[in-house]
């Protein structure tokens, strides 16, 4: 792991300065520290390998959004690779709650893979506390939340098939690299369903998170209103 001056490497330092940032906030509706969020974020990407510089953005991807700390900040701590995974995970707080994740929906269908799989942790871990808190409670789990179980569905069914877009684009791009110039040509004047299994399109954004965010949405909002 990559260290910095004072000997702590850099997972150990974004705890810390995560930490410090959201002192006194709490996930919405109850007394559990926000912090649990954006470690069980680090926690998700580290137990599906990700790199090192995403996990960072994980336990990141919550604090130019919802606390002092700024981008430029996590430019110098960090550099401009994690700093740009973050401000790509960051909502704009200045618009209504459609408008700005609506926003974030439309710029997932172009954002980097990391971007995408910091999501689907961010996503993922808070549909799992949702669904504990749903088996307790009930349906009152959404007076939370903005919209109830309409808007929530609607977003992260949204959500879910940005980034199902975009893997499916980047996937599309991979295949068509690897591709020697006359069968680039080939599959150009065909359907891209022609595509031989052996010419296995590269994984960019973690199969793993991807499904388990997918399963995670169908199991919460199956029969709800769209």
């Amino acid at each position: 792991m990559t260290q910095n001056g004072t000997g702590k490497n850099q997972i150990e330092e974004a705890i810390e300065i995560a930490a410090e940032a959201h002192q006194g906030q709490y996930r919405k509706g109850t007394d559990t520290p926000y912090i649990t969020h954006p470690y069980a974020v680090g926690l998700i990407l580290m137990e599906a390998g990700c790199p090192e510089a995403v996990i960072i953005a994980g336990i990141l991807h919550d604090t130019v959004e919802d606390t002092d700390l700024t981008l430029e900040f996590i430019r110098e701590r960090f550099g401009a690779a994690i700093a740009n995974i973050v401000d790509g995970c960051s909502e704009n707080k200045a618009l209504r709650w459609r408008a700005r994740k609506t926003e974030r929906i439309e710029a997932l269908r172009s954002a980097s893979p990391e971007v995408c799989v910091v999501t689907c942790a961010d996503k993922l871990h808070n549909l799992r506390t949702i669904i504990s808190e749903y088996d307790l409670i009930g349906d009152a789990v959404w007076d939370r939340f903005h919209g109830g179980v309409e808007d929530q569905a609607w977003y992260y069914r949204s959500v879910l098939g940005a980034i199902a877009d975009r893997d499916a684009a980047l996937q599309k791009s991979g295949v068509y690299a690897k591709l020697s110039t006359q069968e680039r040509r080939a599959n150009t004047e065909s359907d891209v369903q022609d595509i031989t299994p052996q010419q296995t399109p590269i994984e960019v954004i973690n199969p793993q998170l991807f499904e388990e965010f997918q399963q995670a949405v169908a199991y919460l909002f199956e029969g709800a209103v769209e």
